[in-house]
């Protein structure tokens, strides 16, 4: 629900004029297109039925005339009919009253479909008026059947064909204000939606040419065949030359209106396919170029955009290797700040035991297999988790619990990760030791501190990751593994949030640089019965 009219249309003063209240926007454009479509061309034929069927203009203008003025008049009906919501939409934005989506959305509607719903009763409408005019003529006039022909294909040319054709772009353009208007509070598009009534361009642009085409060519027809009669020669024969010449001309643009409208849809419709295949997640998909209008500018800008699409897509699944999923659509999605910040984590230290020596002695090919394959493990674990892998220090990493995405169980949920890892690891190294190769005896070092966390690096390559003492403490806490003879080490912060979650096992001090006070380390043997979050 939305309760103000939109600030950017206050600078459209027609679309808001409105009488009591009553919005008046539909009949001026409805005055607006009359004053400059329709009477310039009644006055039009009028002045073309003198000039080819030489009879005294004010001999049958009053007929004509009042067909006209109730064509006009009568036209309204159509402009009031179709457009109930549009009414609604202007008449709330005037007064300031709330505009439900729904609202919205059927203005929305209205608008696109205007111009063509409209247009398409008015052409029906008119062609009912104007063969009832001709109708007048031929029974209770003494005018001659010929002439009446002509001036009823001449007033019908112009007023339906040529005219209407004007009045459909006109209208889609006085419909565009309308429709940003209902996008702006709040409308839903849909295309799809089977109110909507679609005017495709391969129909649209064959119609509008030929009708702008062809209703020329006619009244050009009827005007050399009446010349010809006037000068003396044979009426037969200069009607068939003259229909003969109106066909072909027809035809030719006919003809022509299909190639151009060839020549814009081709281009248009590559245009989609690239698009519905981005849609699709086909980001490989490009356009072909084959012209140098600006549709073809236009592929080349949508090829680019594809082409950044598919780079920010490697780039998306790259990231998602080294933290988990949450935390990489969050921070791509721009809910989790990499700006610095000082909040409580608890940070994890890995290290391989005797992992140098070994790589000293086997082949780079194998080293490498190994780690990743160690990686996975480890990473699996710690992103099921809600860790985040933020560091690679060749055989080891680190990995931080609480940051980016906010954790209030972060300590258990470090501690948990790392249980579930060393798992995974002991079953690997059953199958190392059973093949006779290196077992990979891991130590992992867990302390919870506030750490200042951030985006540390330049512009090009940055790294995120925490800086300060629980870093340096986590650090020194997993070296300890080696000379205690364990595996997975907690400090004592650690341990106060986790003590009736874990059961522990050997302990220790140790100290820390930069730190007057030792820090008590705790061995993790387990999870208490229970203890898992």
């Amino acid at each position: 629900m939305r309760r103000q009219k939109p600030q950017r249309w206050r600078s459209r003063p027609t679309l808001f004029s409105h009488w009591r209240g009553y919005p008046l926007y539909i009949f001026y454009v409805y005055l607006r297109g009359q004053l400059t479509f329709t009477l310039p061309a009644f006055l039009g034929g009028v002045a073309f039925n003198q000039v080819i069927t030489r009879v005294a203009w004010h001999e049958w203008v009053g007929a004509v005339a009042v067909v006209v003025v109730l064509v006009t008049v009568g036209v309204y009906a159509f402009y009031h009919r179709y457009s109930p919501a549009i009414r609604s939409l202007l008449t709330a934005l005037i007064v300031g009253r709330e505009i439900d989506r729904e609202l919205a959305t059927q203005a929305w509607i209205e608008a696109v479909n205007y111009p063509y719903v409209v247009i398409s009763r008015v052409m029906l409408f008119l062609t009912l008026a104007y063969t009832g005019q001709a109708v007048y003529f031929f029974l209770f006039t003494e005018f001659d059947p010929g002439l009446v022909l002509r001036g009823s294909i001449i007033s019908y040319s112009t007023a339906v064909a040529i005219t209407q054709a004007f009045f459909v772009l006109y209208l889609e353009q006085m419909m565009y204000p309308v429709a940003q208007a209902a996008l702006a509070v709040g409308a839903q598009p849909d295309l799809d939606d089977r109110r909507v009534r679609r005017f495709r361009l391969h129909v649209k642009l064959p119609v509008l040419i030929s009708s702008i085409m062809i209703a020329p060519v006619m009244t050009l027809g009827l005007f050399s065949y009446s010349q010809t009669v006037q000068l003396g020669g044979d009426p037969t024969a200069g009607l068939l030359l003259t229909g003969v010449i109106a066909l072909a001309a027809s035809g030719i643009a006919v003809a022509l209106a299909l190639l151009l409208a060839r020549s814009v849809l081709t281009p248009v419709q590559e245009l989609e396919r690239v698009v519905a295949a981005v849609a699709d997640g086909n980001l490989t998909a490009r356009a072909f170029s084959c012209t140098s209008d600006e549709l073809t500018d236009l592929g080349l800008h949508l090829n680019d955009m594809a082409k950044e699409l598919e780079e920010r897509d490697r780039m998306k699944t790259a990231f998602g290797r080294y933290v988990s999923t949450a935390v990489r659509d969050g921070i791509l999605g721009g809910q989790i700040s990499l700006g610095g910040e000082r909040r409580e984590v608890t940070i994890v230290f890995t290290d391989i035991r005797d992992f140098t020596t070994w790589c000293e002695c086997t082949p780079p090919e194998e080293v490498i297999h190994t780690l990743n394959a160690y990686f996975d493990i480890l990473v699996k674990a710690i992103a099921e988790h809600g860790g985040t892998i933020t560091r690679y220090t060749g055989d080891g990493l680190l990995a931080l619990f609480g940051a980016p995405l906010d954790d209030p169980d972060h300590a258990c949920h470090a501690v948990e990760a790392v249980l579930e890892a060393q798992g995974y690891l002991d079953s690997l190294n059953e199958i190392r030791r059973a093949v006779g190769t290196f077992e990979l005896r891991t130590g992992f070092g867990i302390h919870t501190g506030v750490a200042v966390i951030g985006s540390i690096g330049c512009e090009t390559r940055a790294e995120y990751t925490p800086i300060g003492d629980p870093a340096n403490v986590a650090n020194r806490i997993e070296g300890l593994n080696k000379s205690l003879g364990t595996s997975i080490l907690i400090s004592s912060d650690t341990l106060e949030r986790v003590a009736d979650r874990v059961v522990t096992g050997k302990t220790a001090e140790t100290p820390v640089k930069g730190r007057v006070e030792p820090v008590r380390v705790y061995e993790v043997v387990g999870l208490c019965e229970g203890g898992a979050v």
